[in-house]
């Protein structure tokens, strides 16, 4: 259907349209895009807002440009969201005594209730529609990977909790609680289902076309029953995060007489603290993955003639399937060539790339689910000879990497904090980017994961040890190049300062050095640079081939 035809046969006065399916916060499938379906705009993140006469596009920094040339401007308006008006601000101004239209399983309780407090005078019409999911298999992480028995996490969940049942919406919580992961996405293995945890331990999941492994004995029900399977409930309190609990389930609750609570989901913080063993599966995964990025970028410098963007897609991906445990890319690999790499979520497609050319860069951003662990790193390469431009801009990012990494804070420091350590380095110089510093990432589960992330609108929660996140500042000059550099740290007590933490680098793939102007770094980066670079040789070395190991002796070669 066109945004024409849903103007037409609108009995409302607008309608929201969120880049969801009933489980927020999650990936969805290309078939479930309906954004993309009618605007054209593929990106991560956003969502529209359609009227009788006119179509809003909403996005953040990141998509800046990709909206602009994915999308028609005589049917969409794009507003790009920033710190000084966003999508809560247009609501406000623009919604207030209209009839608005929205679906309840792909907007939160907290979204909906904060709607509802800015346009308080409007009314808005639930059209609740479950969207098909085509069939997965769900299969066990195994303990070797885990680390905790799903009964292990279920009573730690139980012996946290104050009410009689917890709703669980967040569909990778409950592919952590249950030790399950299926196929249902490309790209993150998580099982798209909804969970309900009684006190005395009882857990039923709700998902459609979901087969559960043949020694699973958790119930299972479609999401159409879940209403009936609640009404039992009547009177008793329910536990739930409103940020990841559909609104649908609100309605639910309140027409029931189910007292919900909104309460922080118990497995968020559970799951970003990794325990040993997934910390010692996660830098194993990340070995592996180094060697396949090493591998890869010898190949790249030895045929770099006549290559597209796509070849180098589908030539990383050769390296990595050929890695021990790897199940999948954990995104779709961003392979930007030339001013391609100026574009921060670039995807090439068969239709849509260019050819790598001379004198330029390619900008990198890849990753792999291996069933110990999950990657994600994001080099800038020197194509032929960078302009000086380049290595100056390459440099700064490099330093304000370099920052981050290498910084010493208390615990309980939030993301904000140690976002603005990392871009003030930037800011001395007038630049900045206009992206997160650093997500979450979890253990065979979302390439991005919360609570934990560095950002300038991050929220306060406290950076804890054995947390994984990425550091990834950036630069992006419109039409010419970007710049991206990204390792993936996982957090530590620092030994020499009582209560004081650590990052300690997982990403083992070298720097490119052809990029760096060594004149404009201080002793302190120097060093750094170079104890990373004798641990990626060190430890990457002995698992290349011999022409390998003297390309990657040469990429890791002191400053």
């Amino acid at each position: 259907m066109k945004i024409k035809d849903i103007q037409k046969q609108m009995d409302v006065d607008a309608l929201i349209i969120c880049r969801n399916n009933h489980f927020l916060g999650q990936d969805i499938l290309a078939s479930e895009n309906k954004i993309a379906e009618l605007t054209g705009f593929d990106g991560s993140a956003g969502k529209i807002v359609i009227t009788k006469k006119n179509t809003f596009l909403f996005v953040d920094g990141r998509y800046e440009i990709q909206s602009k040339l994915q999308t028609n401007p005589k049917e969409v308006t794009v507003i790009v969201e920033n710190q000084n008006y966003n999508f809560r601000n247009w609501i406000k101004d623009n919604l207030k005594n209209k009839k608005i239209g929205y679906n309840p399983w792909q907007v939160s309780i907290s979204t909906f209730k904060d709607w509802k407090k800015l346009v308080a005078d409007a009314d808005f019409i639930p059209l609740p529609e479950i969207i098909k999911t085509p069939r997965a298999t769900a299969f066990e992480h195994k303990i070797e990977f885990s680390g905790m028995n799903s009964e292990e996490k279920i009573q730690k969940c139980i012996a946290q909790n104050s009410a009689d049942a917890i709703f669980i919406g967040a569909a990778d919580n409950v592919s952590w609680l249950t030790n399950l992961r299926s196929n249902a996405l490309p790209e993150t293995p998580i099982v798209r289902a909804f969970a309900l945890l009684t006190a005395n331990g009882e857990i039923s999941l709700f998902a459609d076309n979901l087969l559960l492994p043949a020694n699973c004995s958790i119930p299972k029900y479609p999401l159409k029953k879940l209403e009936q399977v609640f009404k039992s409930l009547s009177g008793k309190k329910i536990n739930a995060d409103f940020k990841y609990t559909p609104n649908i389930v609100f309605d639910i609750c309140k027409k029931h007489q189910i007292n919900i609570v909104n309460s922080p989901d118990i497995c968020t913080n559970e799951k970003a603290q990794k325990n040993p063993v997934e910390i010692q599966g996660i830098i194993n995964a990340h070995i592996r993955d180094g060697v396949a990025l090493c591998k890869f970028l010898y190949w790249l410098d030895k045929n770099k003639k006549e290559l597209s963007e796509t070849d180098i897609v589908k030539k990383l991906y050769s390296f990595r399937k050929k890695q021990k445990l790897f199940h999948s890319v954990s995104f779709a690999t961003i392979a930007g060539a030339g001013i391609n790499s100026a574009i921060v979520h670039y995807h090439p497609t068969k239709n849509n790339q260019s050819k790598i050319i001379n004198d330029s860069v390619l900008l990198l951003d890849s990753g792999g689910q291996y069933f110990d662990g999950t990657t994600d790193v994001t080099r800038t390469i020197a194509i032929g000879t960078p302009t000086s431009d380049m290595k100056q801009k390459f440099t700064m990012v490099l330093k304000a990497h370099i920052a981050l990494s290498s910084q010493k804070f208390p615990r309980n420091t939030s993301g904000i904090r140690l976002d603005a350590i990392c871009r003030s380095i930037l800011w001395n110089f007038g630049l900045d980017y206009n992206h997160g510093t650093g997500h979450g990432v979890g253990c065979f589960l979302n390439v991005h994961e919360g609570p934990q992330s560095m950002s300038v609108s991050s929220s306060s929660y406290p950076i804890k040890p054995n947390m994984v996140l990425s550091i990834e500042p950036g630069y992006y000059k419109e039409n010419e190049f970007g710049i991206r550099i990204e390792n993936l740290v996982y957090v530590a007590e620092d030994e020499k300062n009582n209560g004081f933490l650590k990052f300690i680098p997982l990403t083992l793939v070298p720097i490119d050095f052809r990029l760096i102007d060594e004149y404009l770094l201080n002793n302190g980066e120097k060093e750094w640079i170079n104890q990373y670079h004798d641990t990626v040789y060190s430890v990457i070395a002995p698992l290349l081939s011999k022409a390998e190991q003297k390309w990657l002796e040469k990429a890791c070669s002191p400053l």
